[in-house]
C-alpha cells in the first residue's frame, strides 16, 4: 500500500478530515447576503461531507458535492440518506483540478480546508470563473493568525505549506481574485481538536495495531501524531481563517 492510502483509511473513520464544525459552517453561510432561494452550490473537496450535510440543512438548495475519493463519497451519501437529504446532493468523483463545469454556473462555492491543493491564487481564480455574477464564495485557508511566529512554526510550514500568509496577506490575494470581502473570522480552537485531532488519536492506537511493523503506515501515524502536538502547542500562532466573498465582476474585469 501507499502513503495515501494509509492516510485514507484513518481519514475514513473521522467525521471530516480537517478542522472545522457545523457551528463555523452556518457562522460562515449565514454572512451571504441576499440568499438565493434554492441556490445552486458546488462543494469542492467535500471529503466525509460534514459541511455538505450541514449545508443542504440550512440552505434549501441543491449541492454538487466533489472530491475525487469515492470512500468520502459514499460516506456522505450514507450520511444524505439517513437525513433525507440524498435528493439534495449530488455526489461526483472529480479532481478540482480537472473541474470541468460551465462557467457562471453556481450560486455559491464552498470549500473547507480544501482550495489549497490548488493554490489560494489559482483556486480563487477558478471559482470566480464557475460563480454566478454576485455569487459567492466561502473557503478556509491556513493562515499565522499571529504577526510573530517562532522559527520553529515558520521552519515547519516552510516545509509543510510555504504558502502560508498572514489574515491580511490573504485578504489582499482575494482582491486582486476579482472579490469583494464580506467578512472573516478564525475557527477556533475546538474547531481542529474535536472533529478532527480528537479522533484521529482515538484512532491511530487500532491502526498502529493492526500495521505493527509496517514502517510505512507507521511513518503516516506518526506524523498525524506529530501534527496534533504541534498544533497544541503552537495553535496561537497559526489557524484556519473563514473567508466568506463576494464575486466582483468589475474588478476581474480591470485585472
Amino acid at each position: 500500500m501507499e502513503r495515501i492510502e494509509y492516510l485514507y483509511e484513518l481519514c475514513e473513520a473521522l467525521p471530516r478530515s480537517g478542522p472545522g464544525d457545523n457551528e463555523c459552517t452556518r457562522r460562515a453561510f449565514n454572512l451571504i447576503p441576499q440568499h438565493v432561494a434554492h441556490p445552486f452550490i458546488l462543494d469542492i473537496g467535500c471529503g466525509q461531507g460534514m459541511q455538505t450535510i450541514e449545508l443542504a440543512k440550512i440552505s434549501n438548495g441543491k449541492i454538487i458535492a466533489l472530491d475525487n475519493h469515492q470512500a468520502f463519497l459514499d460516506i456522505l451519501m450514507a450520511r444524505a440518506r439517513n437525513e433525507g437529504l440524498e435528493d439534495n446532493i449530488s455526489p461526483q468523483n472529480m479532481s478540482m483540478l480537472d473541474m470541468n463545469f460551465e462557467e457562471e454556473s453556481f450560486d455559491i462555492i464552498w470549500s473547507e480546508g480544501a482550495l489549497y491543493f490548488m493554490g489560494f491564487t489559482n483556486g480563487l481564480k477558478r471559482c470566480h470563473q464557475l460563480l454566478k455574477e454576485k455569487g459567492c464564495l466561502a473557503v478556509t485557508e491556513l493562515v499565522y493568525t499571529n504577526p510573530n511566529p517562532p522559527k520553529a512554526v515558520v521552519d515547519y510550514f516552510e516545509d509543510e505549506y510555504p504558502d502560508i500568509k498572514n489574515i491580511d496577506g490573504n485578504i489582499e490575494t482575494i482582491k486582486k481574485a476579482g472579490f469583494n470581502l464580506i467578512s472573516n473570522f478564525t475557527l477556533p480552537e475546538s474547531a481542529w481538536l474535536n472533529n478532527y485531532y480528537l479522533p484521529i488519536e482515538k484512532e491511530l492506537p487500532r491502526l498502529i495495531k493492526k500495521y505493527q511493523g509496517n514502517k510505512v503506515a507507521s511513518q503516516v501515524f506518526v506524523e498525524f501524531k506529530n501534527e496534533a502536538d504541534f498544533y497544541r502547542k503552537y495553535s496561537k500562532f497559526y489557524g484556519y481563517e473563514f473567508f466568506v466573498m463576494q464575486k466582483n465582476r468589475i474588478t476581474s474585469r480591470a485585472t
